[in-house]
This record gives C-alpha cells, structure tokens and sequence, in this order.
C-alpha cells in the first residue's frame, strides 16, 4: 500500500475519470448525515448524542482507512492547519494523560470530541475534494437548513416552549428549534446562510436558481434575527458585509447594495410581522443599557470574563485542561449567583484559561494556516462557481468566530463539527488547480 501526500489536483483529476466506489458514496453521505443529524440532536449537547457523533465519526474514518488499505493507496491531501491542529490534540491529550489537568474526566471526554472533529474533518476533505462534490457540500447543508429554520419558526409560532413540540428542556432556556438555547441555534445557521449566499452567487446559475437560493438565505437569516440571539445577529451582520464585498465583485458595487438593502428590509419584515411581542423588545433592550436587566446581564458577562482571565493567570503557561471553567470558576467568581456558570460566553478566553500559553500559540499557528490557504484559494477562485461557494464558507466560519467572543458555540458539538469540517475543505490545498 502507497500513502500519497498530495496538494495538487492530480488525485482530483483522476476521480473525474475514474468512478467512485460505493465506499466513498457511503462515505460522503455518512458525512452529511453527521452534520445534519447533530444539530437535530439537540445540537449533539447531551452525552449520549456527543459519544453517538464522536463513535460515527470515527467509525467514517475507520471504513476510508480500510477502503484506502484495499485499493493499496491511501491519498492525504491534508489542509495546511493539520499540522498545527495534530501538535494541538497532542498537547491536550497531555492534560489528562499526565494528570495536568483539575478535572481528568471532563478534558478527556472533551478531547475524545475534537479528535472526532478532526476524524470527520480528515473524511470530510477526501469525500468533497472536486467542485461538484463541494457544490453537493453546499447545496445539502443549505437545504437542511432551510428545513430546519422552517422548522424553528413554526415551532416559535406554535410551541408551549418545548422542542419539537414534546421535549421540555430539563434546565430550562430559550429554545429556538431543535436547540435549547437560541444563541447556539443562531450558530448553527451563521455557518448555513452563507452557504446558501454563495450558491446564489455561482456565475453559471439561472435566475431561478438564483432566487431560489437567495430565498433560503432569507428564510435562514430571518430565523436567526427571530430566534432574539443578539450575538447571532452581530455574526450575520459581519457575514453580510463580507458576502456584499464578494457580490460587489462578480455583479458590481451598485447591484451588490441594492440586493443587500432588499434582502435587509425583506428580513426586517418578516421578523416584524412573525415577532409575538418578544424578539423585538429584546432588541431594544440593547438600545437602552442603563437598565437593571442589561445592567446586571453586563456585569454577569464581564465578570465571567475577568474571571476567565483570572484562571488563566493563575494556569498560565499550561492552562488548567480542557473543560475544567465550571470547575475553577466558583472560586474565581466576581458577583453572586445562584445560577452553575459552566462557560465563560467567550470560547476564546476560556481557550486561553484552559490551555494556556503553549494552547494559544498552537492555537493562533492553525488560525494562520488555515487563514492563509483560504485567502489563497479566495484570490486564485475569484469569479468562480467554487469560488463563490468558498466565499460562503468563509463568511460562514468568520461570522462563528466573531460569535465566539460572545459566546460558547465552540462547546456545542454539532456546531463545531460543522465549523471543523467547513474550515478544512474551505482551506483545502488545489482547488485553484482544479
């Protein structure tokens, strides 16, 4: 058996030749039923769901393994960020192997969840390597979000604050389709809309095409605005500016606004004519922070994050292992509570508090990569049907980023197993070259 590291086209040009076996149809799908399924799972949050996402995911990357052994070639075309994030898994691991870490069993399960990230990412990239399959990528994760975000709003329309209309979740919360918090819900359709977005911007599309796609963007993007996740609407925000930038470059500056000023006020109306009275008040709470409610909210907010930065001083060079917050934060706590603080509401200081110096400068060596190569695929695709798509992808990976200072997305397994695997086809060596 042969392993060929490529980051040519030269393997891609062969599929165009050459027919895919039913493995790697079973696989693609296997793929695309994880990304679905997770976020119909409640997001993947509860244990049984994430060990069931973790299991099937390694269970793809043990069948490609064994298709590739019986071909006798097993292809790497590995993303520049796969080095850094292998040296990432491998510090920590560290954490509850060598007993670093105050909470072993939490990092452990944590752990095993981004090695199965990583497992469906490494699937990902070997099944959706050509432009067809990157179209087929998009135009499935699109759809099931469109399904879902139908989903979500009659189920806002219509729900006694249950999920799927029986399910009440045990803690409480703000559900927002299958999701038990709208913030995460919001997450989810931060990576889909732009996808959708991006379709809509394929040069080779007819006009049908064209407004159907725009139309799923709108049904999305106005359930994200509908589920009252202000962070979410931050997210969309930043990822419209970047999809008018792209717009502005394949269709013109002036018809790129007028679309966007269209698809703004068609949101706008539709949040204002579903809206039951609460959405809206909650947005114009934002516009008056001096009350008690935002006031109080801020400073929960704020402190979670001073103590964030609190437990990374006190880890600083190794950071205290993964998922270990819920852990340290009592002690370091800055207001009173009766309420469990399991995140901090910002994926990026809690990764600095749990992984500390070593995890940060890993961590910023996979964002540079990975940003690198995307910015190169954005530059040699420009004007592009898989350009406009990878534009999606970035926008879409963006806008859970800008997120992730607001909030804990990262932490929710269906979310983050769509980011890993958006984040490395989208950083994918070649497509340039296809």
């Amino acid at each position: 058996m042969s392993v060929v590291i490529n980051g040519a086209a030269v393997v891609r040009e062969q599929s165009y030749a050459m027919p895919r076996s039913a493995v790697d149809v079973f696989l693609r799908a296997g793929v695309l039923s994880v990304l679905v399924a997770a976020p119909l799972a409640f997001g993947a949050t509860t244990t049984l769901a994430s060990v069931a996402l973790i299991a099937a995911a390694w269970l793809l990357l043990l069948i490609w393994i064994l298709e590739g052994v019986r071909k006798e070639a097993l292809p790497l075309n590995l993303p520049p960020a796969a080095l850094p994030a292998a040296l990432l898994l491998g510090f920590t691991a560290a954490h509850w192997a060598a007993g670093i870490s105050v909470a072993p069993d939490a990092t452990r399960l944590e752990w095993l969840r981004w090695v199965g990230y990583a497992a469906l990412a490494l699937v990902a990239v070997e099944c959706f390597d050509t432009p067809r399959r990157l179209k087929r990528l998009a135009e499935s994760l699109a759809f099931a979000g469109l399904l879902i975000a139908l989903l979500a709003i009659a189920q806002y329309l219509t729900s006694n604050g249950r999920i799927y209309w029986l399910v009440e979740p045990t803690h409480g919360g703000w559900i927002f389709g299958p999701y038990v918090n709208r913030n995460h819900y919001a997450g989810l359709m931060e990576l889909w809309t732009p996808l959708a977005i991006g379709l809509a911007l394929r040069p080779e599309n007819t006009l049908a095409r064209r407004w159907f796609w725009c139309a799923v963007a709108l049904v999305m993007g106005s359930s994200v605005l509908l589920s009252g996740s202000r962070g979410g609407t931050v997210a969309l925000v930043a990822e419209i500016m970047v999809l008018t930038l792209a717009a502005s470059a394949l269709h013109g500056g002036r018809k790129a606004l007028a679309g966007v000023a269209v698809a703004l006020v068609l949101i706008g109306g539709a949040v204002w004519a579903l809206d039951q009275g609460q959405v809206l008040e909650r947005y114009k709470e934002s516009l008056r922070p001096n009350s008690a409610q935002q006031e109080e909210a801020a400073a929960h907010r704020l402190g979670a994050w001073k103590g964030s930065w609190d437990l990374f001083r006190q880890h600083w060079a190794v950071g205290s292992g993964l998922e270990t917050f819920a852990n340290l934060f009592p002690a370091v706590r800055p207001f009173a509570t009766d309420k469990i603080w399991t995140h901090a509401h910002n994926d990026w200081l809690q990764f600095l508090a749990e992984t500390g110096v070593v995890g940060a400068v890993l961590g910023l060596w996979v964002l540079c990569a990975g940003g690198l190569q995307a910015w190169r695929n954005l530059q040699k695709t420009s004007g592009t049907a898989t350009g406009a798509i990878l534009v999606g992808m970035t926008a879409g990976c963006l806008g859970l980023m800008i997120h992730g200072w607001l909030d804990f997305n990262f932490h929710v397994p269906a979310n983050a197993a769509n980011f890993a695997v958006l984040a490395a086809v989208l950083t994918l060596r070649g497509w340039d070259e296809i």
